[in-house]
């Protein structure tokens, strides 16, 4: 990093989200660190808002609902403590972290939101808190905040992520172009740098591409693909080594046919020992009617044991 980057951590006291304190120490250049601890508080408890009890709780609980709050703001600075323990640990500087602790007032995820627009550069959360659902969905809060900031980056960690290998998936589009300037910023800690694209296989769309491309057609197309992936890589290539990404550690690879491309990028960051994904927000079609393109969505609801960057 070339300057000082502001990023925001969710912390809510959960594995994942010490785990993503962890990771930014962990791939972040610390001198270019400026790092803004938070949590939001829940006035009442979450099962108790889930029955929508809240009122019921607030008249019951009024003699001890200070003793409750008390409790709870406890817990809460201890383990922000813990969280700011392992920058320092990471020897980011401890005159550059603030720690945020704050009662819930718009809702959890709104709040993280709203303090994400006050000028940080990125912000970073666990993949899911306490109440993680089964499986590889992500949590509601993270889900939230995914589908609302539009207009930083946005990491989800999930699980402790060990190896400093990136995996960056590329298209044509204009968001993969910003995703490439911005992994650039992770070069000087990073083991390795993938540039990885993935080919859509022809005819499995809605209307198959079969019943208009003839082969001689096929093998054309096939052929300019063929032509255009290596074009694209030397672009992309060409601006890593520029923003200061050693050669050595860049490397190429794409997938064609692909029958998923999703599931692909997932395959290749396993295979490969990657721990960061890093896409564009939007893909080619860049349809703002949807928060996320198609394959980032994919790829953010499956990748678990990875982190995992939203690049707008």
């Amino acid at each position: 990093m070339n300057k000082t980057k502001r990023i925001l951590i969710a912390v809510d006291g959960s594995p994942d989200s010490f785990n993503a304190v962890s990771y930014v120490g962990q791939v972040c250049i610390p001198e270019d660190l400026e790092v803004s601890l938070m949590h939001v508080m829940a006035t009442v408890p979450k099962t108790l808002r889930d029955l929508d009890k809240e009122a019921f709780f607030r008249e019951q609980m009024k003699h001890k609902y200070a003793q409750w709050k008390r409790k709870r703001e406890k817990a809460a600075e201890a383990f922000m403590v813990g969280a700011s323990d392992i920058l320092v640990k990471a020897k980011v500087d401890e005159d550059r972290m603030r720690v945020i602790l704050q009662e819930e007032k718009m809702g959890i995820a709104r709040d993280i939101i709203a303090e994400s627009e006050r000028g940080y550069d990125a912000i970073v959360l666990g993949r899911s808190g306490f109440s993680k659902p089964q499986g590889f969905f992500l949590g509601s809060v993270s889900r939230k905040v995914v589908e609302g900031v539009e207009n930083i980056p946005v990491c989800l960690v999930g699980g402790e992520i060990k190896s400093r290998k990136i995996l960056l998936a590329v298209d044509v589009s204009e968001n993969s172009r910003r995703a490439v300037a911005y992994a650039a910023d992770f070069s000087a800690s990073t083991e390795a740098l993938t540039l990885y694209h993935v080919v859509r296989s022809f005819g499995i769309g809605i209307v198959d591409e079969n019943s208009i491309l003839d082969e001689e057609m096929k093998e054309r197309f096939v052929e300019e693909v063929r032509n255009d992936v290596p074009r694209m890589f030397s672009r992309y290539t060409e601006s890593l080594k520029r923003s200061g990404v050693a050669r050595t550690s860049i490397s190429t690879k794409h997938t064609f046919p692909s029958y998923s491309r999703a599931a692909d990028i997932l395959r290749e960051a396993e295979r490969g020992g990657y721990g960061t994904i890093v896409l564009g927000r939007r893909g080619l079609s860049g349809a703002p009617e949807f928060l996320l393109g198609g394959v980032t969505s994919k790829v953010l609801s499956r990748a678990k044991g990875f982190a995992v960057w939203i690049v707008p």
